[in-house]
């Protein structure tokens, strides 16, 4: 069996898979700079389904790994790619995984950063909530005893017109 084309094969599927999960990644963006909560709702959805997608053939690329070791003889289960495509002899192919590796790496590292990025408009959005909230929510009042002790709060809420 040609497992090193299969790998290749599965490869090639995690690139396409990660390439959607990108677009989406993107999409979130403008759904969070946009503020659209109800199509955060339907993105975080498809998010999820695009994810459980690349677990299900990551899996399946493991298995071709240790199916392809054991064929020559290798126990290791953290063997690199680098070591696997040593045992290889046809250099078209080694070519080519190390091609898709290169691309899978580089959507691994766009998707991390436009997920950092992402987070930080979450967290921008949050702190813009926060910070409505405490002007328009009522402070609490400073609990004592004494000629010092008054009502000392007020709020956009409790401001006469």
């Amino acid at each position: 069996m040609d497992y090193l084309k299969m790998i290749k094969h599965t490869m090639k599927t995690l690139v396409d898979v990660h390439t959607r999960l990108l677009d989406l990644v993107k999409e979130k963006q403008d759904i969070l700079i946009k503020g659209d909560i109800l199509g955060l709702q339907n993105f975080v959805h498809r998010e999820s389904l695009c994810v459980a997608e690349i677990q299900k053939i990551e899996q399946k690329r493991n298995n071709l790994i240790q199916e392809f070791l054991e064929e020559k003889g290798i126990k290791d289960p953290s063997f690199p790619l680098e070591e696997i495509l040593k045992l290889e002899d046809d250099t078209d192919t080694k070519a080519s995984i190390k091609y898709i590796a290169k691309q899978l790496r580089d959507l691994i590292q766009e998707i991390t950063l436009l997920n950092e990025n992402n987070q930080h408009l979450i967290h921008a959005s949050l702190s813009y909530i926060q910070y409505s909230m405490g002007i328009l929510v009522r402070k609490e009042i400073a609990i004592g005893y004494g000629p010092h002790a008054t009502n000392s709060y007020s709020n956009l809420l409790d401001a006469k017109i």
